[in-house]
């Protein structure tokens, strides 16, 4: 990740000399919010909340990462928006790259990776296999998610039970029912699993989630650079 964090400064940076300091507003802001995703740093006194064990503070904490994280990718779609036509109109925010666009980008093997990491996981450990399970049954269930979303998760049940084909863009739409079921729902970092798979989980969602934002962040950055050539 630090190395594409890297090439996606040096892209800002270039852009924005080309631009005399003038970058867009909507790029500005997700600069902003990345950076603070990137660096925030979470700890519990114990004082009030029910943290008691490391592994409790450390999955509530990837939880609150990766809400922070999910706030910088709605920012890029913004930018994305404004200046190129790589998203699809009126459709799920996550998936709003077009599929032509996240080949482009390369960004197809964060999720062909994670899918991978995915199926290992749920062969390799029974605990794991039945909590992602339970997990997806409780986003099916959940009655304020979209249909989309829903959709995604049974297609992630069809391929770790069936092996159906998928994309790997369906866990985008995983961490979209995260952040919607922790603010709407009221939902706890355990979501229905133990707390030592749910840390796994939230690890590879942090991961894929910024991977893929600063390849996408980086190919549309030099899309406008030669633009603006």
């Amino acid at each position: 990740m630090n190395n594409l964090f890297r090439n996606y400064a040096k892209s800002f940076d270039e852009l924005r000399d080309l631009e005399q300091d003038e970058v867009p507003r909507s790029l500005r802001l997700f600069n902003i919010r990345v950076r603070l995703a990137l660096d925030i740093e979470i700890d519990f006194n114990n004082s009030f909340s029910f943290t008691k064990t490391k592994t409790v503070r450390d999955t509530y904490a990837l939880l609150l990462q990766l809400m922070e994280a999910w706030n910088a990718y709605e920012a890029l779609t913004h930018y994305v928006k404004e200046v190129s036509p790589n998203l699809l109109q009126n459709t799920v925010k996550s998936r709003v790259y077009k599929k032509s666009s996240i080949e482009s980008a390369c960004g197809a093997e964060y999720f062909e990776c994670s899918l991978a990491w995915l199926r290992s996981e749920s062969h390799m450990s029974t605990s794991f296999n039945k909590d992602f399970h339970n997990y997806l049954e409780r986003i099916i269930e959940a009655e304020k998610l979209g249909k989309s979303i829903k959709k995604d998760a049974k297609s992630l049940q069809d391929y770790l039970n069936n092996g159906k084909l998928i994309s790997g863009v369906e866990l985008l739409s995983l961490i979209y029912a995260e952040r919607n079921m922790y603010y709407h729902n009221g939902e706890t970092a355990k979501m229905g699993m133990t707390y030592f798979n749910r840390k796994k989980l939230l690890c590879k969602y942090k991961e894929l989630l910024f991977s893929f934002m600063f390849q996408m962040a980086n190919f549309v950055i030099n899309q406008q650079i030669e633009f603006s050539r």
